[in-house]
């Protein structure tokens, strides 16, 4: 007969299982991002933090032809679009940049109780260009919050 599995000397402060984390994070360790929740952070600012570090997990996945894009799972299947950035407006509000597949800006906002957001692989909409690699960028804001960054801005001539 064998022995029972072991718990973790000490549970995981999120809960979360060692597959999952491992799929987020890129190891077993629970990186400092995503250990607690820090105190006198909104929810709007905690999920922005969260998933700064799903889309730098995900972009480690891609090839070059591909870059992150943003599937609304509340909405129909063609609402895919091409991630430019993520921020927050706290206390309770995720936003997200992007370019949809005829080169349009969007904008999605919205409560932080409603994001159901799937990240897929999306062709590069310029093949000659590199991929657009969003992860480091927000990260880079979730790690120096003080330093101001430019608002994300759409060029209306560009695809």
């Amino acid at each position: 007969m064998t022995d029972a599995p072991k718990p973790p000397a000490t549970p995981d402060p999120l809960g979360l299982s060692s597959s999952v984390r491992y799929q987020i994070t890129g190891c077993n360790d629970t990186p400092a991002l995503v250990e607690a929740r820090p105190k006198n952070v909104s929810d709007a600012q905690w999920m922005f933090q969260r998933l700064a570090q799903a889309i730098v997990a995900f972009e480690k996945q891609l090839d070059a032809e591909h870059e992150v894009g943003f599937r609304l799972v509340s909405f129909s299947e063609a609402q895919v679009f091409h991630a430019l950035d993520i921020g927050f407006w706290a206390p309770d509000l995720i936003l997200f940049f992007g370019r949809g597949p005829d080169g349009a800006p969007m904008q999605l906002i919205q409560h932080v109780s409603q994001v159901s957001m799937l990240l897929v692989a999306a062709k590069k909409q310029t093949p000659e260009a590199p991929p657009n690699r969003i992860g480091f960028e927000i990260l880079r804001k979730v790690e120096d919050p003080a330093t101001p960054t430019p608002t994300t801005k759409i060029p209306a001539d560009q695809p």
